[in-house]
């Protein structure tokens, strides 16, 4: 068995599609190439880890996506799929070990989305990060349904300031760069829709995204009042929101986290909670995180920590911090 990256071996990428669409159940005409084009993508081939055997059949993949927030770089992990034929023989162990191992030093943390809890608190990884689900009954609202890639460029422009000014001013989320901008515009499954005002996109959300994300709005941007906006267009789909709502509903758990290096998340969790907390360490053994706040010297599970951090529980010492979340489009 050797472990190697689609880098080094394009020639089995549609091997690598094939193998994660049939782990995650994929129908036509859906394509989790166009679902998660940024993931699987040429360039970020580099990110792309497989395990293959001796006649270089793909036994196993792990995608992984250099992002950053708050100016520090972050991974996100996606497309994590093991042949079947091949399960309970270690293989995703080997490779997800490797895969972070590479990476821990690089980043602040780790991010995925999974429903296999049990599976990847052995590996440090807890579900971590607030989001509310709104809903209304149906009304009419008035919008205009279309692709991201149909827009011209100068409609482009004005959602990406949508983007800049009101849905990353109101989360921590992802930072876009124009290259993040050109492979989004690859997912050609996600459904934009937009309100114009004299020639201006003035509102817009995106919804459904393919196989994933059916029937959910996850991005949304306004050049008034962001929470006015998620409240009228709750009669389209379900809104998944960050903690800016106020307490809306039982909040749900939005995603894994797991430390990486500690300088860097340090950094991330210092800027994060306005230097209120300053992380010391992260032992990886005990599972436990020392941290500095108000000059005291403190301890607690890396689980519990987390959690303080980033919600659901927001440790109330911290006040009013942003709520760290990460729009359906940029998550893999």
């Amino acid at each position: 068995m050797t472990i190697t990256t689609l880098k080094d071996a394009p020639h089995l990428y549609q091997a690598t599609l094939s193998l994660i669409e049939r782990s995650f159940g994929y129908e036509r005409p859906n394509s989790f190439a166009e679902d998660f084009a940024p993931l699987i993508s040429k360039n970020n081939f580099h990110h792309n880890f497989i395990k293959i055997d001796e006649n270089e059949n793909v036994i196993a993949h792990i995608g992984l996506s250099e992002r950053e927030i708050l100016g520090i770089k972050v991974a996100m992990l996606g497309g994590i799929a093991v042949d079947e034929s091949h399960r309970g023989a270690g293989h995703f162990q080997d490779l997800f070990q490797e895969v972070i191992s590479e990476k821990k030093s690089d980043v602040a943390f780790f991010i995925l989305w999974s429903d296999q809890e049990n599976l990847y608190k052995k590996f440090g990884f807890y579900l971590c990060g607030t989001q509310y689900e709104v809903s209304k009954p149906v009304e009419k609202i008035n919008f205009r349904k279309t692709k991201l890639n149909q827009l011209d460029s100068e409609e482009l422009n004005q959602i990406k300031n949508l983007y800049k000014k009101s849905f990353s001013t109101s989360y921590a989320t992802v930072e876009r760069t124009d290259t993040d901008w050109k492979q989004i515009l690859e997912i050609s499954s996600a459904d934009l829709f937009i309100r114009e005002q004299s020639k201006t996109i003035t509102d817009y959300f995106f919804m459904n995204k393919g196989q994933d994300l059916s029937g959910i709005i996850y991005e949304y941007g306004s050049t008034g009042d962001i929470k006015d906006l998620i409240q009228e267009i709750a009669v389209l789909g379900k809104v998944w929101a960050g903690d800016i709502l106020g307490d809306i509903g039982e909040a749900q758990f939005q995603f894994f986290l797991s430390p990486g290096s500690t300088r860097l998340f340090s950094a991330f969790v210092s800027k994060f909670t306005d230097m209120k907390i300053n992380v010391l360490q992260v032992n990886s053994m005990k599972q436990e995180v020392y941290f500095d706040f108000n000059q005291e010297v403190l301890s607690l599970e890396v689980e519990e920590f987390l959690r303080g951090i980033f919600g659901p529980g927001i440790f109330e010492e911290l006040g009013t911090i942003p709520s760290l979340f990460i729009s359906g489009l940029d998550s893999i």
